[in-house]
Protein backbone atom coordinates (compact mmCIF):
# COMPACT_ATOMS: atom_id res chain seq x y z
CA UNK A 1 0.00 0.00 0.00
CA UNK A 2 1.32 3.45 -0.86
CA UNK A 3 0.67 6.20 1.69
CA UNK A 4 1.75 9.83 1.26
CA UNK A 5 3.64 11.40 4.15
CA UNK A 6 5.76 14.48 4.84
CA UNK A 7 9.13 14.22 6.57
CA UNK A 8 9.50 16.89 9.26
CA UNK A 9 12.67 16.90 11.38
CA UNK A 10 12.89 13.14 11.88
CA UNK A 11 9.16 12.39 11.88
CA UNK A 12 6.87 11.18 9.12
CA UNK A 13 3.50 12.94 9.12
CA UNK A 14 0.79 11.09 7.21
CA UNK A 15 -1.46 13.13 4.94
CA UNK A 16 -4.51 11.29 6.25
CA UNK A 17 -5.09 9.37 9.50
CA UNK A 18 -3.73 5.82 9.43
CA UNK A 19 -4.32 3.12 12.05
CA UNK A 20 -1.62 0.45 12.06
CA UNK A 21 -1.85 -3.07 13.53
CA UNK A 22 1.59 -2.93 15.15
CA UNK A 23 3.52 -0.23 17.00
CA UNK A 24 6.71 -0.96 15.08
CA UNK A 25 7.02 -2.04 11.43
CA UNK A 26 9.40 -1.82 8.51
CA UNK A 27 8.59 0.74 5.82
CA UNK A 28 10.23 1.78 2.55
CA UNK A 29 10.74 5.49 2.01
CA UNK A 30 11.47 7.01 -1.40
CA UNK A 31 13.50 10.21 -1.16
CA UNK A 32 14.43 12.38 -4.18
CA UNK A 33 18.20 12.36 -4.77
CA UNK A 34 18.41 16.15 -4.66
CA UNK A 35 17.13 16.11 -1.06
CA UNK A 36 20.03 14.01 0.26
CA UNK A 37 23.23 15.63 1.50
CA UNK A 38 26.08 13.33 0.54
CA UNK A 39 28.42 14.56 3.29
CA UNK A 40 27.93 11.42 5.37
CA UNK A 41 28.52 9.00 2.50
CA UNK A 42 30.74 6.14 3.59
CA UNK A 43 34.26 6.26 2.21
CA UNK A 44 36.56 3.38 1.49
CA UNK A 45 39.45 2.85 3.87
CA UNK A 46 42.94 3.73 2.71
CA UNK A 47 45.98 1.57 3.33
CA UNK A 48 49.72 2.07 3.15
CA UNK A 49 51.22 -0.41 0.72
CA UNK A 50 54.35 -0.56 2.87
CA UNK A 51 52.28 -2.22 5.65
CA UNK A 52 51.67 -5.33 3.52
CA UNK A 53 53.99 -8.30 2.92
CA UNK A 54 56.39 -8.14 -0.04
CA UNK A 55 54.33 -10.72 -1.95
CA UNK A 56 51.24 -8.49 -1.83
CA UNK A 57 53.22 -5.34 -2.70
CA UNK A 58 54.71 -7.11 -5.76
CA UNK A 59 51.28 -8.25 -6.92
CA UNK A 60 49.82 -4.75 -6.53
CA UNK A 61 52.73 -3.24 -8.46
CA UNK A 62 52.26 -5.80 -11.29
CA UNK A 63 48.53 -5.09 -11.45
CA UNK A 64 49.18 -1.33 -11.46
CA UNK A 65 51.68 -1.72 -14.31
CA UNK A 66 49.16 -3.78 -16.33
CA UNK A 67 46.44 -1.18 -15.77
CA UNK A 68 48.77 1.65 -16.78
CA UNK A 69 49.84 -0.22 -19.91
CA UNK A 70 46.19 -0.76 -20.86
CA UNK A 71 45.51 2.97 -20.44
CA UNK A 72 48.48 3.84 -22.67
CA UNK A 73 47.70 1.46 -25.54
CA UNK A 74 45.59 2.54 -28.48
CA UNK A 75 42.32 0.82 -29.23
CA UNK A 76 42.23 -1.48 -32.25
CA UNK A 77 40.94 0.13 -35.44
CA UNK A 78 37.75 -1.96 -35.32
CA UNK A 79 36.89 -0.56 -31.89
CA UNK A 80 37.30 3.05 -33.02
CA UNK A 81 35.51 2.74 -36.36
CA UNK A 82 32.84 5.37 -36.91
CA UNK A 83 30.52 2.94 -38.66
CA UNK A 84 29.06 0.34 -36.34
CA UNK A 85 26.81 -2.48 -37.38
CA UNK A 86 23.13 -2.17 -36.62
CA UNK A 87 23.45 -5.04 -34.17
CA UNK A 88 26.23 -3.22 -32.27
CA UNK A 89 24.11 -0.05 -32.16
CA UNK A 90 21.19 -2.04 -30.76
CA UNK A 91 23.46 -3.56 -28.10
CA UNK A 92 24.71 -0.14 -27.04
CA UNK A 93 21.14 1.17 -26.91
CA UNK A 94 20.19 -1.78 -24.68
CA UNK A 95 23.18 -1.16 -22.40
CA UNK A 96 22.30 2.54 -22.10
CA UNK A 97 18.67 1.66 -21.34
CA UNK A 98 19.76 -0.83 -18.66
CA UNK A 99 22.13 1.72 -17.10
CA UNK A 100 19.42 4.39 -17.09
CA UNK A 101 17.03 1.95 -15.41
CA UNK A 102 19.61 1.03 -12.78
CA UNK A 103 20.41 4.68 -12.13
CA UNK A 104 16.71 5.43 -11.68
CA UNK A 105 16.48 2.60 -9.16
CA UNK A 106 19.50 3.97 -7.30
CA UNK A 107 21.73 1.03 -8.17
CA UNK A 108 24.39 3.08 -10.02
CA UNK A 109 26.26 6.16 -8.95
Amino acid sequence: MHIEAIYDQGRLEFQRPVTLKHQRLRVRVEIPDQEIIDAQAPSLPTYELADFPAEIRDKVERMTAIAEQARQEMLPASATADTESEEAQQRWAAVELRNASRAEQGRMP
